[in-house]
């Protein structure tokens, strides 16, 4: 096997059979097609929307460049195998996905995993999950109240009158009726029963083709003993993937964050010749919207809040709609709109006009007068130096600095957006 790391969003170079060629041509396509028909895919920016690019070059022969963008994981093609990880360092997208969950909870890296090797963070996220899973499980599996609707002999819940006086004058003894159990089919539990199963069957993909095979293994064995727990439970639906946990149910938040992530998460394997080529991949993007708006969320100062939960606003009119990733204010007022941008700047490379053009649609569609821009950098870019003012509005950028500690980063990242949010 000849391994690759690659960091999304850069290129890599490699020599290619033809057939090896085709192989991954098609399964660029096959992916490309997929996402295209997701509910969701309607994402304009760069930083964003997953895409596998594929090019022959077009001066050496049997030489190929090959991006994947937004999204980490691996590609198997043949015998090579490609591990993607995350333009932002995996220290820091691990610190940024435990700030989606209970903030007192890190990615669980055992010992007998090994250390977070390029690509490998979707399975420590697989993981992780299944850690939550088991706290599910050992506290015990939710149950909530289900309505059904049914004929019966015998009256149960609330009667539907009209239905059941016409079952009567046609010689039925039907009484349609209304009820409610209280039962384990909850959204909650859908959803892990689903991601569950995407693991335990694992096993049969090309995909698993890792150095630690082993831990894969276990990953697969684990999967299926928690599987036993919710075997009878539904497959999840659509609507599911928008729930969240409350008060009574704070201890699946582990196991939730791990599921959604895993069940959006792309997988696809084509075989051309005796080529075959697979991959699973999880968009990057959500996981670092999410991250960062929990964290401040939790994290902001008494004074000041924002939301937890992503927002919209719609013109007067009704025809538009205007989602800024971020909304803050006080318990009187909005104060400001932030929009986050999983890019990455440096002192030779710096935020876009259209970055700038999308925060001012946002600050006046909710009549405030701060936008701020929130990237990811290097230690060179000094986020202060592109304070801007345009008319009333005042436009400022925040980052993560990759250059300090994860731990270091955020707060810094904290202490920029509070000091705009008080100036």
């Amino acid at each position: 096997m000849n391994s690759y790391n690659l960091v999304e969003n850069k290129t890599l170079e490699i020599n290619l059979s033809n057939d090896e060629a085709e192989a991954l041509k098609a399964l660029e396509s096959k992916i490309a097609n997929f996402v295209s028909g997701l509910p969701d895919d309607s994402f304009e920016d760069e930083d964003r929307r997953f895409k596998i690019t594929f090019q022959k070059s077009q001066i050496q022969e049997n030489t190929y460049f090959l991006t994947v963008s937004n999204a980490i994981g691996q590609i198997v093609l043949g015998d090579h195998i490609f591990n993607i990880s995350p333009k932002i360092q995996d220290d820091h997208f691990i610190e940024i996905y435990k700030l989606d969950k209970n903030k007192d909870k890190n990615l669980w890296i055992e010992d007998n995993q090994g250390t977070a090797a390029k690509g490998e963070i979707f399975y420590l996220i697989i993981n992780d999950f299944l850690n939550g899973v088991e706290k599910v499980v050992s506290k015990g599996i939710r149950k909530g109240y289900k309505q059904f609707e049914d004929e019966l002999k015998y009256i149960k819940g609330r009667v539907n009158v009209m239905e059941t006086t016409r079952n009567l004058l046609s010689g039925k003894l039907a009484i349609k009726t209304e009820y409610e159990e209280f039962s384990i089919d909850t959204a909650l539990n859908r959803l892990i029963k689903s991601a569950l199963f995407e693991i335990k069957t694992l096993h049969s993909s090309e995909s698993l083709h890792v150095t630690s095979s082993d831990f894969i293994e276990t990953l697969v064995s684990k999967a299926s003993k928690l599987y036993n727990h919710f075997e009878f439970i539904p497959d999840y639906l659509a609507s599911d993937l928008r729930v969240n946990v409350d008060r009574n149910t704070k201890y699946y938040e582990q196991a939730l964050v791990g599921a959604k992530n895993i069940l959006q998460s792309y997988g696809a394997e084509v075989t051309v010749g005796d080529i075959t080529a697979s991959a699973r991949m999880m968009n990057t993007f959500m996981v670092i919207e999410n991250g960062l708006r929990y964290f401040l969320n939790q994290n902001l100062p008494e004074k000041f809040m924002c939301n937890s939960k992503p927002t919209s606003k719609n013109s007067r009119d009704g025809k538009y709609s205007f989602n800024p990733d971020l909304v803050f204010g006080t318990f009187a007022e909005n104060i400001a709109t932030g929009d986050i941008k999983y890019k990455y700047w440096t002192s030779q490379n710096k935020f876009s006009r259209g970055d700038l053009q999308q925060s001012i649609t946002f600050t006046n569609a909710y009549k405030v007068q701060k936008g701020i821009i929130i990237g990811f950098s290097d230690s060179s870019f000094n986020p202060s130096k592109y304070h801007d003012k345009i008319g009333d509005i005042d436009f400022f950028v925040s980052t993560w600095d990759t250059g300090k500690d994860p731990n270091k980063a955020s707060q810094k990242l904290l202490e920029q957006i509070t000091n705009i949010l008080k100036s």
